[in-house]
């Protein structure tokens, strides 16, 4: 049992060891985790061009506008002036019918929790190069 303890040790060890040799890249390269990330701005999107075409079956819309000026916080969540059924801003975009169900499926009044973050799903257009390769085809491409 000695013996079974000690070779797991080694192993173990060497494991971490060869890891940490290994040349691991991260995807923001050598900037430090508080350093300001690359600005990237959202597509400009003309009035009139109609709503940003979805690339598969229940994709999130895409924000046509930049975000940056709208934070979310717990208290407060700037989307909504604009796109809650109760908002005046022509144009926008009303949060969706499911947005006000949670998830026991009742009815809400106000969007549920679970949805109060827009950006867990809904994102701006931008022209950043990605991150890593991708292959991923529009259903529309083919």
């Amino acid at each position: 049992m000695k013996a079974f303890i000690i070779a797991l040790a080694l192993i173990v060890v060497s494991s971490v060891a060869w890891a940490g040799a290994a040349n691991v890249q991260s995807l923001r390269g050598d900037a430090a985790l508080d350093a300001p990330s690359a600005q990237t701005s959202a597509k400009a999107w003309q009035d009139g061009e109609g709503k940003i075409q979805r690339n598969y079956a229940q994709q999130p819309p895409l924000v046509p506008h930049s975000i940056e000026d709208f934070p979310i916080t717990r208290e407060d969540n700037s989307c909504l002036a604009c796109h809650n059924w109760d908002s005046q801003m022509p144009g926008a975009t009303k949060v969706a019918v499911s947005h006000f169900v949670n998830r026991d499926g009742e009815a809400l009044s106000n969007i549920s929790p679970n949805r109060y973050f827009c950006t867990q799903c809904h994102v701006p257009q931008t022209d950043a190069r990605p991150l890593v390769p991708n292959i991923f085809r529009s259903l529309t491409e083919e």
